[in-house]
């Protein structure tokens, strides 16, 4: 079996080969209109006791229209932070839609933000759960009509 030292090596020696590639969807990303965004943590082994981040952009739709010439990519970029300063330098330039899911670290950057249904919904859902037992309130009649978009 291979040691996750020795398969992490192999990825750092292949990132400076695919680097060129990187960069050329990078450009393409950001010409796109619209771009999905998210990040996680994520654990390193040389860095006990500090959280990093692999943050994700992508474009693409799965739209079935034949005319929908817009391309899947995903890329992520390995920060130490989650500071806005992450996104802001690696959306530089972009001023499209950017769809995440309402932390305020992409606020910063010049992207018109747009929200996540899967976000809103589980806030409504959290408030329904909230609600006294058998009772219904604005949050179901919420939840009901997301369901309702979810099916068209």
């Amino acid at each position: 079996a291979l040691s996750r030292r020795t398969m992490a090596d192999w990825v750092i020696r292949c990132a400076s080969l695919f680097k060129p590639l990187y960069d050329r969807l990078h450009q393409v990303l950001l010409q796109q209109p619209v771009l999905h965004g998210d990040e996680t943590t994520v654990k390193v082994v040389k860095e006990d006791k500090q959280t990093s981040y692999m943050w994700l952009y992508c474009s693409g739709t799965d739209s079935p229209v034949a005319e929908a010439n817009i391309p899947n990519i995903a890329l992520f970029d390995y920060q130490n932070s989650r500071a806005g300063r992450c996104p802001v330098a690696f959306l530089q330039g972009y001023d499209g839609y950017l769809q995440v899911d309402g932390y305020a670290g992409y606020e910063q950057t010049q992207a018109t933000l747009v929200g996540c249904w899967a976000h809103a919904r589980r806030k409504f859902k959290e408030a329904a759960d909230a609600q006294a037992k058998g009772k219904t309130g604005k949050a179901n009649w919420a939840l009901n009509h997301i369901q309702k978009l979810y099916r068209v």
